[in-house]
């Protein structure tokens, strides 16, 4: 009798074995820690749901995915031939687009999951032995909470390299242009979801800057910019990059800064304490009316340009030019990779 070549045993048995320990363990963050924290009153459901967004319809997903696959080994005598169709139904067209949905809204609030947990059990004793406690469960396999909620996106990197090693034994053409599509499209929703956690990354510092923000200094200014940003929440903006630089104003005067790359400005900030300085800074200037010139630490991008300063290969120029002169920023990175 002549059929399809079977799959070797081994590439779909490691896609069984592991969507079957995903499933437990995302069964475990269900029933030993959303469930019972939402009965003790831990929570209520509406921070739960930003805590553990979709958990439960990811569960109910890689569930689904997992009977499709036990059937699928069942029908074909536990030698699958044929797992193309299977793994295109989950991962292809509007269930693909459903599960790259729910992971995405999961994925992206793991850093805010973790930090609210942390938070709860630094001020709270009693949440903090009910985490010790369910954590100590042998279900847990010794795993703590924080080792847990990252699994969803550990099983997303996975999936790409569990088909492409399906294809790479998997004879018949057609089958195999199957099961390299559907590792297209897990490649597509990994994609995705990076982004989603990369944006929300980003918001989140965003928060942090913005609470952190000090514009007292911003009262006495004149600069039109300056006024607009006093009223300007950076959260709508988008962070390109972040990091220290020292701000040279003058050969004998450098300040620290803690630099914002965002999509429109750059805002170079002073630390003071926990706060984040907004301040002008001045150095002499003979054309100046008064002899000196104001540079503004809120520069608008639109309107400037960077050039490299030939005797100090870590730092550069941001030049802001207009009809009646320019304003020159010299600023230094803390290496030559990090300015570039």
């Amino acid at each position: 009798l002549s059929g399809p070549p079977k799959t070797p045993k081994p590439a779909v048995a490691e896609l069984f074995l592991t969507e079957h320990a995903h499933v437990r363990m995302l069964r475990v963050l269900l029933e030993l820690f959303y469930q019972p924290m939402l009965r003790e009153g831990f929570f209520d459901e509406q921070e739960l749901s930003n805590i553990f967004p979709s958990l439960e319809d990811l569960v109910e997903v890689h569930t689904l995915f997992l009977d499709s696959l036990k059937k699928l080994r069942e029908e074909s005598g536990f030698i699958i031939a044929e797992i193309g169709d299977v793994l295109l139904a989950r991962f292809e067209g509007t269930e693909g687009s459903w599960f790259q949905k729910i992971s995405a809204r999961f994925c992206s609030r793991q850093s805010f999951a973790l930090e609210q947990l942390k938070a709860k059990q630094r001020k709270d004793t009693r949440f903090n032995l009910f985490i010790q406690e369910a954590e100590s469960r042998p279900r847990c396999r010794r795993l703590q909470l924080k080792d847990i909620i990252p699994t969803e996106m550990q099983r997303l990197t996975k999936y790409p390299l569990l088909l492409l090693s399906i294809t790479k034994c998997t004879e018949v053409a057609a089958e195999r242009a199957k099961v390299e599509q559907a590792a297209e499209c897990c490649r597509q929703i990994l994609n995705h979801v990076n982004q989603e956690v990369r944006d929300m990354e980003n918001l989140m510092k965003l928060k942090d800057y913005q609470r952190r923000l000090d514009l007292s200094n911003l009262k006495q200014s004149t600069d039109p910019l300056l006024s607009e940003f006093k009223n300007t929440d950076i959260t709508k903006r988008t962070l390109v990059h972040e990091g220290p630089l020292t701000w040279r104003v003058t050969r004998d005067k450098a300040v620290e800064v803690q630099v914002l790359l965002l999509d429109d400005l750059l805002v170079l900030l002073q630390r003071q304490e926990e706060r984040l300085v907004l301040r002008c800074h001045s150095r002499a200037l003979a054309p100046a009316p008064d002899g000196k010139q104001m540079l503004s630490p809120v520069i608008r991008l639109r309107s400037a340009m960077t050039r490299e300063v030939a005797t100090d290969h870590k730092a550069f120029y941001v030049i802001i030019s207009w009809e009646n002169g320019a304003q020159i920023y010299e600023l230094v990175a803390q290496s030559v990779s990090e300015r570039k």
